[in-house]
C-alpha cells in the first residue's frame, strides 16, 4: 500500500506526508502538533495524556521506568536499600505519634485559649520561658446559587469586578473512561479535545507495607488417653 493510501490515526483523513508516532502509528501535520507530544527521554512522538510530566518535562511510561533513566537515582547495594527502608519504616511510624499528639495538644490549646481575652484578635498563651500565640481569622465562601442572583442584579461587568470565577473539573472515572473508548463519529472531536487537556502528572507516594507474616497457631492433637503409671 502506498503512502498515499494512509490515513491519519487520530482524525482519519487522508495523508501523503505522516508523522510516525513512538508506536507506528500515522499522524497528520496538524493532529501530531495539538495531540502528541515527543518524550524528553527518547524522543519518540507520544499521545499529551500518556505523557507524565517528571522534573518539568513530559517522558513516556518506558523511559519513567527504565533503570537507565537520566533522573534515575544512583542504584543501592542491598545493605543501603535495607538501613534506608528500615530507617524509613521506624521515622514513618514516630512521626504519626507525634503528629497525632500534636493535634491533640493543639486542640487543647484552643479550646483553653477560647476561655481567654483576646489583644490584637490573637491569645498569647504563656508559660515560663515558653510560649504559643493562638490567632484567630475568618474565611469566608459564598454560596454560587445565590451569587448567581447577584450577577443578574449588578451586570455581568460590574459582578466580574467584586468576585472571580474559578471553575474547575472532576473527571467521573467510569463515565469518562467509556466516553473516551467509544469511537462514535459524532463525538470525536469532542474525545480529542478531552485528551488534549488532560494533563498528567506524576507523584510518588511511600507507605510502610507489613510483612511480617503471622504464623498460625499450630493446634497440637490431643495426647492419647491411656491409663495412668502405676506407681
Amino acid at each position: 500500500m502506498d503512502e498515499t493510501g494512509q490515513h491519519c490515526t487520530e482524525c482519519l483523513a487522508p495523508v501523503s506526508d505522516a508523522i510516525n508516532t513512538q508506536n507506528g502509528a500515522r499522524l497528520c501535520q496538524q493532529c501530531a502538533a495539538q495531540f502528541y507530544r515527543p518524550c524528553a527521554g527518547c524522543g519518540g512522538l507520544i499521545p499529551h495524556d500518556d505523557a507524565v510530566l517528571h522534573n518539568g518535562a513530559l517522558h513516556c511510561v518506558q523511559c519513567l521506568i527504565s533503570p537507565v533513566h537520566a533522573d534515575a537515582a544512583e542504584a543501592l547495594n542491598a545493605a543501603e536499600l535495607s538501613v534506608l527502608v528500615a530507617e524509613f519504616v521506624r521515622l514513618h511510624a514516630e512521626a504519626k505519634q507525634l503528629n497525632d499528639r500534636l493535634e491533640e495538644i493543639k486542640e487543647k490549646l484552643k479550646q483553653y485559649a477560647a476561655s481567654q481575652p483576646r489583644v490584637a484578635n490573637a491569645v498569647l498563651l504563656h508559660t515560663g520561658e515558653y510560649a504559643v500565640k493562638c490567632g484567630y481569622g475568618v474565611r469566608v465562601s459564598y454560596n454560587a446559587e445565590k451569587l448567581s442572583a447577584v450577577e443578574a442584579m449588578l451586570g455581568v461587568e460590574q459582578f466580574t469586578a467584586l468576585f472571580e470565577r474559578k471553575i474547575t473539573f472532576s473527571a467521573v472515572k467510569e463515565s469518562l473512561e467509556a466516553f473516551l473508548a467509544s469511537d462514535a463519529a459524532d463525538t470525536a472531536p469532542a474525545r480529542a479535545a478531552i485528551l488534549a487537556a488532560a494533563e498528567r502528572k506524576e507523584i510518588a507516594t511511600l507507605t510502610p507495607v507489613n510483612t511480617k507474616s503471622r504464623m498460625d497457631k499450630s493446634v497440637q492433637p490431643p495426647a492419647p488417653q491411656g491409663t495412668r503409671p502405676q506407681p
